[in-house]
């Protein structure tokens, strides 16, 4: 097994954006009746991509505002914008979490577990 500090200053080596890097969290659509102006979040699921949750908002966005206007007893009229909340990648913990899930498998693999 390469040692916790060589294989994350490789994994540095390989990514020229290090922890600098963001993902979208949720969404906000922002929507108004005759009277008041409402916001619905939508967070984003752990298997879709920005990109993927960017596109899937945008297109159900009417659909989503109008089942919220149900719910709140009223009616929708239109959308007022589509906000995504953003959030840092923490490359340093990833790389922590996935070197642990390595050295815990080579060492049941060692110890035939």
């Amino acid at each position: 097994m390469v040692s916790y500090g060589i294989a994350k200053a490789r994994a540095m080596a390989n990514r020229a954006d290090w922890n600098e890097r963001t993902e979208i969290t949720k969404a906000i659509i922002t929507w108004v009746d005759s009277e008041y102006e409402y916001e619905l979040e939508i967070e984003k699921e752990y298997r879709m991509d920005d990109a993927e949750f960017t596109d899937w908002v945008e297109e159900n966005a009417e659909s989503l505002a109008k089942a919220d206007a149900e719910e709140n007893g009223t009616t929708f009229e239109e959308i007022d914008s589509i906000d995504f909340e953003e959030t840092d990648i923490d490359d340093d913990a990833l790389f922590d979490e996935a070197y642990e899930a390595a050295c815990e498998f080579e060492w049941e693999c060692q110890t035939g577990r």
